[in-house]
């Protein structure tokens, strides 16, 4: 690829060129196309093979970041060797396949499963909404339900999360449940890149998502480390982001780790 093809200007690429490079993916929307519903969601086998390069350099950790469960995310992708950090934070996967959740979270976990079980009636009620249960976090994905019905579905979410004590966040056409503690993905990559030494100062390392969940990671990021390079995957609806750079889609992701692999050999 010339340079005049590159996806990042020069000072941005230069800034991708330490060891080790901390390379942490959002998956949904970033790595595969948003699918109308959340088991559909594919990475092509072009990209499966992409990463698997990606991996394959000793030089390169790879880090998936989904507000997906990290077993979901992980096997939507299905790449050996890679970490994942699963529901915004809660939980991590290593590359050994040992899963690790935070102890303080099984406090909470009782009053996910009740709001699971209060919300089930009423998702269930709306055509086209789907309620996800993903053990420390719940998702209810309206895509496919009635504008008409979003508002009413949105207020019973709320109020059953504050009657419960838990947190409500946006995402794409989703309305996430999360315990009250603390952890998003923004506190997540900045974890993560302290345990696998992506601030050394002769590392590397990079945030690429594509909805608000993704913008705490953005921020975080930014703030922990002046060198740190975010981008948002976003078709040119989104103006207000903490990225430093925007790609339009999967497939400019796609490019861009490709151009990457060939950079860094």
């Amino acid at each position: 690829m010339s340079a005049s093809h590159d996806p990042v200007d020069a000072k941005v690429a230069a800034r991708l060129d330490g060891t080790p490079l901390v390379l942490m993916l959002d998956v949904d929307g970033t790595l595969a196309p948003i699918a109308p519903r959340p088991e559909d969601a594919a990475v092509a086998p072009v990209t499966r093979a992409l990463l698997e390069r990606v991996v394959a350099n000793p030089a390169i950790t790879v880090v998936l970041v989904s507000g997906r469960s990290a077993a979901d995310a992980n096997g939507i992708v299905g790449v050996r060797g890679v970490w994942t950090v699963g529901n915004h934070g809660f939980e991590i996967l290593t590359p050994a396949g040992e899963m690790e959740t935070d102890a303080d979270l099984a406090n909470q976990s009782a009053a996910i499963t009740q709001a699971a079980r209060e919300l089930e009636p009423i998702v269930a009620a709306v055509h086209g909404a789907k309620l996800e249960n993903k053990r420390w976090t719940l998702s209810v994905h309206y895509r496919l339900a009635a504008r008409d019905a979003v508002p009413a579905l949105r207020a019973a979410v709320e109020r059953t999360a504050l009657g419960l004590r838990l947190r409500v966040t946006d995402g794409k056409e989703v309305v996430e449940v999360r315990p009250a503690a603390h952890v998003d993905k923004g506190t997540a990559v900045v974890m993560m890149g302290e345990r696998l030494h992506g601030f050394d100062a002769a590392a590397s390392i990079l945030f690429a998502g594509d909805d608000r969940t993704d913008e705490d990671a953005f921020r975080s990021l930014r703030a922990r480390s002046p060198r740190a390079v975010t981008i948002r995957v976003d078709d040119g609806g989104t103006r207000d982001t903490a990225a430093e750079i925007t790609m339009r889609d999967p497939a400019a992701v796609h490019e861009f780790l490709e151009w990457l692999a060939a950079r860094r050999g």
